[in-house]
């Protein structure tokens, strides 16, 4: 019998830019020098996750590419900044070390809503926790070393300044042995002009 093809495992995401991505890089490395039972994230996937899909119809992945074209272009580009550092979901269980996203007018956040809201048309559950835009760095395997972690994480400064976001990723993660793998499937330019008066 014929294998079956994976269904296509999909995320809708914002990468980090260019100017930020060395300073957190440099503060998952201070984290990363400490023993832990943490798997850090590799310095290309670190971006925003606004909405995981998980396996997806390919019969239904140009549709959903359509949609989030369309949403694009009703959201001018997006400023934020990345700030601060954090456990997920508290000190005494922590599962996730992630780095801060503000989103001060928080377009971000609709923007986020928005996708969620639109995907959902093709059977994806709507979102039940509210948005938390940030980077995961690491994920927590383990309890070693954690405590002296938390500590170093709590010392480290991570603050920068303001950046605009002009894309949103429509992202394929394709499991190996060695780890996942990302592939880019669409870029999505959030390009509406406001009118001038």
């Amino acid at each position: 019998m014929p294998r079956e093809t994976p269904l296509p495992r999909l995320f809708i995401a914002i990468d980090t830019p260019s100017t930020v991505r060395p300073a957190l890089i440099e503060a998952r490395n201070k984290m990363k020098a400490i023993r832990t039972d943490v798997k850090w994230e590799s310095d290309d996937k670190l971006h925003c996750t606004l909405k995981f899909l998980g396996d997806t119809d390919a019969g239904v992945v140009q549709d959903i590419q359509r949609c989030l074209q369309e949403i694009a272009g009703t959201f001018s580009p997006l400023s934020v900044m990345y700030s601060g550092l954090g456990y997920f979901p508290n000190r005494r269980e922590p599962r996730i070390i992630w780095a801060g996203i503000r989103d001060p007018q928080t377009m971000l956040t609709s923007l986020a809503r928005s996708v969620d809201q639109a995907v959902s048309a093709f059977g994806f559950e709507l979102e039940r926790r509210a948005f938390a835009p940030h980077v995961t760095l690491g994920r927590v395997k383990g309890r070693r070393g954690i405590g002296e972690l938390l500590d170093t994480l709590e010392t480290i400064t991570f603050d920068c300044p303001p950046v605009l976001i002009h894309e949103m990723l429509l992202v394929q993660s394709e499991l190996r042995p060695s780890g996942s793998v990302y592939s880019i499937v669409a870029r999505m330019e959030l390009q509406h002009l406001k009118m001038e008066n």
